[in-house]
């Protein structure tokens, strides 16, 4: 139907095609770029990954199973062992998971994709077992306010690494113009930005949908825009980043991923301090899986 769809953070990563799968566009980091961007997290922070031990906690669904071929990869290319522990739905119990990674395997590294109430789990079930949370790192969907909440809050957390694929926090001017809006009309913040994390994903996707928009009515010279011509604007996205709460995407008729960047964030007192600018991970290896797909 010619009808541009987003699924920032989320869906097929073979998606990033854009050649294959011209009307579908992730605008984010999608799973095998979280997973390769979590293996150079790791490589940094242990100073190399020869001969290392990476766990990988993930729920078991298509989902939790699609940044696998990465890790595959990357395994085989740095000479680190990887061991795979699967977390089957609904992902309230892992504890025997967590005691084989803590105990038994004793891993260097943990990279953790799960979702829901597991994130939460496995917080507690981690510190539980006395692995330190700061050989961890959640994709994006492990590492919003809620997931720390359900833990039973910040204290519960501390040292945990959380991946994001937009700003965390409140700490951005275009956030700050929204308080303002809403207060100029005589209303409260609304609660929601208190979970900033999904809220300023919210924010993302609105900026990135209107951005395109704005392209497709330049470009047209009118508002008469069909989905073809919105197509087109967002393949003309280029350094749109909202004050730097979006990082520095690039959207072409090839690559409708943006170019897969995330930005570390570690929880720390009550909320989450980045620890990373924004970067990209194998992004090699990511482009020529896309490709082969």
């Amino acid at each position: 139907d010619k009808i541009p769809g987003t699924s920032p953070g989320f869906g097929s990563a073979a998606a990033a095609n854009g050649i294959k799968f011209p009307y579908v566009f992730p605008i984010a980091a999608t799973y095998w770029s979280q997973g390769a961007a979590a293996v150079q997290f790791a490589k940094e922070k242990m100073g190399g990954l020869k001969g290392k031990k990476i766990a990988y906690l993930f729920y078991d669904n298509p989902a939790g199973r699609e940044p696998l071929p990465v890790l595959h990869k990357l395994a085989e290319m740095e000479g680190f062992d990887l061991r795979e522990f699967a977390v089957p739905p609904p992902g309230v119990e892992m504890k025997v998971q967590v005691q084989d990674i803590a105990r038994r395997y004793r891993a260097d590294f943990v990279i953790n994709h799960t979702f829901g109430k597991a994130p939460s789990v496995s917080l507690n079930e981690m510190t539980r077992n006395g692995y330190s949370l700061s050989k961890m790192v959640g994709l994006v969907w492990a590492g919003a306010e809620s997931n720390i909440m359900g833990a039973g809050g910040w204290h519960k957390a501390q040292g945990f690494y959380a991946m994001q694929f937009a700003g965390a926090g409140q700490d951005y001017a275009i956030l700050d113009e929204i308080k303002a809006l809403y207060k100029s009309e005589g209303k409260e913040t609304p609660r929601e930005m208190n979970t900033s994390v999904y809220y300023n994903r919210g924010v993302l996707t609105a900026a990135l949908h209107l951005k395109a928009i704005e392209n497709a009515i330049i470009a047209k010279g009118s508002g008469d825009i069909v989905g073809a011509d919105v197509k087109l604007g967002f393949e003309q996205v280029k350094d749109f980043t909202v004050g730097g709460l979006l990082p520095p995407m690039k959207i072409t008729a090839e690559d409708h991923e943006g170019g897969g960047w995330v930005r570390i964030f570690e929880v720390k007192g009550e909320g989450f301090v980045p620890v990373t600018e924004w970067f990209q991970g194998y992004r090699d290896v990511v482009t020529e899986l896309v490709k082969s797909h």
